[in-house]
């Protein structure tokens, strides 16, 4: 669905709802999250799972990431899972991470080794609205790895 409850076009990003006999009842021992947990859409309970999804025309779901990746930087929101989906989208770049920095500053960290920053703002400009373009780009020949292989974002 997006951001409006309202269900999303084939190939279209939104986040995915759950529904039906199998929702859950609540989280044990923490009603303030089970509060906040099932959203009603057009008399449904749902749970929101905070991750996007696009369907293809098999209506097979593809995981695009989650939605909560999301800071906010002089006021406005800003999604850092797509600015590095939109990076993420240049060839020589295998892996990538946005951050926002000494609350001012938005910096992509990129996994390349054949890339410059003129193309990498070329990307984000020809994508993204103005404030979501990173003030600096970083170009690493591998990104650290935390404990799980996954990319360590401190």
């Amino acid at each position: 669905m997006d951001d409006f409850l309202q269900s999303v076009t084939t190939s279209q990003e939104g986040e995915l709802f759950v529904g039906g006999v199998g929702i859950f009842a609540g989280y044990l021992e923490h009603n303030d999250l089970t509060a906040k947990a099932p959203t009603e859409v057009h008399d449904e309970l749902f749970y929101r799972t905070g991750d996007l999804d696009r369907m293809n025309n098999e209506r097979l779901i593809h995981y695009v990431g989650r939605k909560d990746h999301q800071i906010k930087l002089h006021g406005q929101g800003v999604e850092l899972g797509e600015i590095e989906r939109r990076l993420l989208n240049i060839a020589s770049i295998s892996a990538c991470i946005g951050i926002k920095w000494n609350d001012g500053q938005l910096i992509a960290y990129v996994q390349s080794s054949d890339i410059n920053e003129k193309v990498l703002q070329e990307q984000c400009k020809s994508h993204l609205t103005p404030h979501m373009i990173p003030s600096l780009f970083v170009t690493l020949d591998k990104l650290p790895l935390n404990s799980n292989e996954e990319i360590d974002q401190k």
